[in-house]
Protein backbone atom coordinates (compact mmCIF):
# COMPACT_ATOMS: atom_id res chain seq x y z
CA UNK A 1 0.00 0.00 0.00
CA UNK A 2 1.08 3.55 -0.66
CA UNK A 3 0.49 6.54 1.58
CA UNK A 4 -0.70 9.81 0.09
CA UNK A 5 -0.78 13.17 1.78
CA UNK A 6 -4.05 14.89 0.90
CA UNK A 7 -5.66 18.12 2.00
CA UNK A 8 -9.38 18.31 2.76
CA UNK A 9 -11.53 21.30 3.58
CA UNK A 10 -11.88 21.68 7.36
CA UNK A 11 -15.62 21.00 7.39
CA UNK A 12 -15.21 17.78 5.41
CA UNK A 13 -12.35 16.57 7.58
CA UNK A 14 -14.37 17.36 10.72
CA UNK A 15 -17.41 15.50 9.39
CA UNK A 16 -15.37 12.44 8.47
CA UNK A 17 -13.61 12.42 11.83
CA UNK A 18 -16.98 12.67 13.61
CA UNK A 19 -18.23 9.66 11.63
CA UNK A 20 -15.22 7.66 12.79
CA UNK A 21 -15.79 8.70 16.41
CA UNK A 22 -19.48 7.73 16.12
CA UNK A 23 -18.33 4.40 14.64
CA UNK A 24 -20.38 4.98 11.47
CA UNK A 25 -17.28 4.41 9.34
CA UNK A 26 -14.20 2.39 10.24
CA UNK A 27 -11.63 4.98 9.16
CA UNK A 28 -11.29 8.12 7.11
CA UNK A 29 -8.68 6.51 4.86
CA UNK A 30 -10.86 3.44 4.28
CA UNK A 31 -13.86 5.61 3.51
CA UNK A 32 -11.90 7.72 1.04
CA UNK A 33 -10.34 4.62 -0.56
CA UNK A 34 -13.77 3.04 -1.10
CA UNK A 35 -15.06 6.30 -2.59
CA UNK A 36 -12.08 6.40 -4.95
CA UNK A 37 -12.70 2.78 -6.01
CA UNK A 38 -16.34 3.56 -6.77
CA UNK A 39 -15.42 6.67 -8.75
CA UNK A 40 -12.78 4.77 -10.74
CA UNK A 41 -15.27 2.00 -11.52
CA UNK A 42 -17.73 4.63 -12.72
CA UNK A 43 -15.10 6.23 -14.95
CA UNK A 44 -14.10 2.84 -16.38
CA UNK A 45 -17.77 2.00 -17.05
CA UNK A 46 -18.24 5.37 -18.73
CA UNK A 47 -15.24 4.72 -20.98
CA UNK A 48 -16.70 1.33 -21.92
CA UNK A 49 -20.05 2.92 -22.80
CA UNK A 50 -18.23 5.47 -24.97
CA UNK A 51 -16.38 2.64 -26.73
CA UNK A 52 -19.66 0.83 -27.43
CA UNK A 53 -21.91 3.76 -28.32
CA UNK A 54 -19.56 6.62 -29.08
CA UNK A 55 -19.07 9.79 -27.06
CA UNK A 56 -22.14 11.64 -25.78
CA UNK A 57 -23.81 14.28 -27.89
CA UNK A 58 -23.47 17.89 -26.69
CA UNK A 59 -27.02 17.71 -25.30
CA UNK A 60 -26.27 14.48 -23.41
CA UNK A 61 -23.03 15.92 -22.07
CA UNK A 62 -24.79 19.09 -20.88
CA UNK A 63 -27.43 16.99 -19.11
CA UNK A 64 -24.77 14.86 -17.40
CA UNK A 65 -22.83 17.92 -16.31
CA UNK A 66 -25.98 19.48 -14.91
CA UNK A 67 -26.86 16.29 -13.02
CA UNK A 68 -23.37 15.89 -11.54
CA UNK A 69 -23.37 19.48 -10.30
CA UNK A 70 -26.11 18.46 -7.88
CA UNK A 71 -28.72 20.71 -9.42
CA UNK A 72 -32.30 19.68 -9.90
CA UNK A 73 -34.00 20.03 -13.22
CA UNK A 74 -37.63 21.05 -13.24
CA UNK A 75 -37.95 21.20 -17.03
CA UNK A 76 -38.32 17.56 -18.09
CA UNK A 77 -38.47 18.36 -21.81
CA UNK A 78 -34.66 18.06 -21.95
CA UNK A 79 -34.60 14.44 -23.13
Amino acid sequence: MRRLNITLPDDLADTLQALVEDKKIASVSGFLAEGARLKLAYLQDAATVDELFGPPSPEEQALVEHMTEGGTRRDRAMA
